[in-house]
This record gives structure tokens, sequence and C-alpha cells, in this order.
């Protein structure tokens, strides 16, 4: 589309224009060359500025607040030299500048050009567009699947406290109506460890279906990390007060991180119960801290034994490690759940063998 109140301009850049093959359309008047391409659009523009009624600028912008019309490319052809109406043109919303009197040759190759980037942006857009649509299309997907996952883990774990409780129930009658020479000190500890593991799973199970990180209500908040590191520390220490954790608290007594205060209590917790599973009577665990580079660091290290690099590499793994723990079994959810959890925050948790003996659990998280 060329836009001119010079019948000569129009007659020459016309001609121009249709000998490279082009479909041109040529008008006098900016309001005229508005309407045809409301119900045209072209590919290009070129745009005198000295126009009666409205100029060029005026026409320019008319073409950038139309939705349909916004993304196409306008060159500016006039006579106007100065910088400052080149400025002016380009605030409006124009590609390119070219000065009257114009050569054919620059005209060509600036039209040449503009097309194929107007070209390549158009082609760019559809792409967009259509990876919009599968993301949308996946994310819905995963909507259905998500919300039948919460379903079935909600029921299945509402289910299997019913039969739970009663059969925990009538085996604690059992050991009470046993008589007193009986020894029943062995199959009582593995009675209980065996309680706290199911009850442990089925909670783990339930606080899957508690995260709902599309939910409006679930935004992260800044949490002092010093009362999620005390708060896991208790909850651990009521659980085996038997184990000995040597807590140092380093540099984080005003730090925050952005997350959920429950969520983060659940994985700290989770990961020194995690740590309780890997030593043995008369070994124990730290816990200390760190803050550098916009990083915190958590570090907990066990005077246990080591591991091998397979089991390493399956540490956080749902039920992916078995060789440590005290009375058999694996971790169930709670590791893994734990470095779920880090993830969310946009942190991280990794796991190595620790200088000599011992495992080291190092946890970073974003400072706030």
């Amino acid at each position: 589309m060329i836009i001119d109140d010079e019948p000569d301009n129009l007659n020459v850049l016309g001609e121009m224009l249709r000998q490279e093959g082009w479909g041109v359309r040529a008008f006098p008047q900016g309001e005229m060359a508005l309407a045809a391409a409301a119900d045209e659009p072209p590919d290009l523009v070129l745009l005198d500025i000295r126009m009666p009624g409205m100029d060029g600028y005026e026409v320019c912008r008319r073409f950038k607040a139309d939705e349909r019309l916004r993304s196409i490319p306008i060159i500016f052809l006039s006579a106007f030299s100065e910088p400052a109406d080149k400025v002016c043109a380009f605030k409006a919303g124009g590609v390119d500048y070219v000065t009257k009197p114009f050569a054919e040759i620059e005209v060509l190759a600036r039209t040449h050009t503009h097309l194929r980037l107007h070209r390549h942006q158009l082609h760019l857009e559809d792409l967009v567009q259509q990876r919009v649509q599968e993301l949308a299309e996946a994310h819905r997907r995963l909507c259905i699947w998500d919300e039948a996952k919460n379903q079935w883990l909600n029921i299945l774990s509402h289910e299997m406290r019913t039969p739970l409780t009663g059969i925990l129930g009538i085996t604690e009658l059992l050991f009470m109506e046993k008589s007193t020479d009986f020894d029943r000190n062995d199959l009582r500890r593995s009675y209980d460890l065996s309680c706290n593991r199911i009850t442990k799973l089925i909670d783990d199970a339930l606080t899957l279906t508690q995260i709902d990180v599309a939910s409006e209500d679930f935004s992260l908040r800044p949490i002092k990390l010093i009362t999620v590191l005390q708060n896991a520390l208790e909850a651990v220490a009521r659980q085996h007060p038997e184990n000995e954790i040597r807590a140092s608290f380093s540099a984080v007594e005003q730090v925050t991180v952005l997350g959920a205060s429950d969520l983060l209590n659940r994985a700290f917790t989770d990961l020194l119960l995690t740590a309780v599973c890997c030593i043995c009577a008369g070994e124990s665990i730290t816990l200390e801290t760190d803050v550098s580079e916009g990083q915190v660091k958590v570090v907990i290290a066990t005077d246990g034994k080591s591991l091998p690099a397979e089991s390493i590499e399956t540490f956080f793994d749902v039920g992916g490690q078995r060789t440590l723990l005290r009375g058999g079994g694996d971790f169930g959810l709670g590791s893994a759940l734990a470095s779920r959890i880090m993830r969310l925050f946009s942190g991280h948790v990794s796991v190595q063998n620790g200088q000599g003996q011992g495992l080291v659990m190092e946890i970073a998280l974003p400072a706030h």
C-alpha cells in the first residue's frame, strides 16, 4: 500500500513495485487508506508524511492502534531529512525512513528486507501460537491426570486408615492380654516401627494430594529459615529422643527464604528423619548452615557408614534406598517428597559420601 498526496509519486512507486511482482494499492489520503486496510490489510505500507488533513504520523499511529493492523511494517518516504523528523516517524511506529528524492534501488532493497522480516515475524507468531495451544492442551491433560491422582491417593489413604485402625487396635489388645512372662519386647519394637512407617506413608500420600501449585492460595512468602530448622529439630527429637543431633547455626539468624512454611517444615523434618535411619546406636548427626552468593546452604551429615555409588544415585527415589535403614525397609515417600518440595521453591538437595565415613546431604535455597 502506498499513501502519498502527490500523483507522480504514486505512479512512479506503483510502477516500480509492480515490476517486482507485488500487488499495489495507492491512496492520496490517509483516511481512504485506513478504510481500505481495515477491509484488506496490506503486507507493507509506504507512507508520506506531509499530506493535507491527516499527516503521515497520525496515519501511522492509527495503524498501530488497530489490533489487526499494528504488526504491518510502515516505511516512511519524506522530503523531511532532519533527525527530529526521523525520530517522530520511529516514535509513531515506523520501521524505516527513506528521504526523498529516493533511489529506486534503495526503496526496493528496504521493501524486500521488511517484507522478509514481516513474513518471518508472522511465521514465528504462528509457531508461538501453535506452541501455546500445545502447552494448553498438555496442561489440560495434566490437570485431569493430577486430579485423578489426588482423588485416588485421598481415597486410598482414607480407606487404608479404617481397616488399619481395627488391626492396630486388636494388636494392642493382644499385647495387653499376653502374660507378663511372655517376652514381647522385640515384637513390640517391630510392631511400633511398622505402625510408624505405615502411618508416615499415609501422611506423605495425603501431603502429595494437598499440594496444589495452581491454586490462588499457593503463594510464596518470606520465611525465617532458622525457625523452620528449629521446628524440624524439635519434631525429630520428639520422635527419636535417643539420637543426638548437633546443630550449629551460622549467619542465618535473620535470613529468609521464599516458600510455604508447612512444606519446608515437612521437608527438613523428613531429611533429618532420613538421616536418623542411616545411623546406628552411638552414632550422631550434625546440622550446619551457611550463606554465600545469594544462597542459603544447610548441611546434614552422619558419622555412620557410607553408601555404594548405585545407592547414592537412587537416594531420593521413592523406595530407592534400603542399605542403611534400621529395621529394614526403605525411606518410603519422605526423602523423595522432601527433594521435590525443595525443587518447588527453586532449591535442591544432594547427597554424597562423607570424608571417610557417613553421608552428607546438602540443601540449597535462594536467600530472599
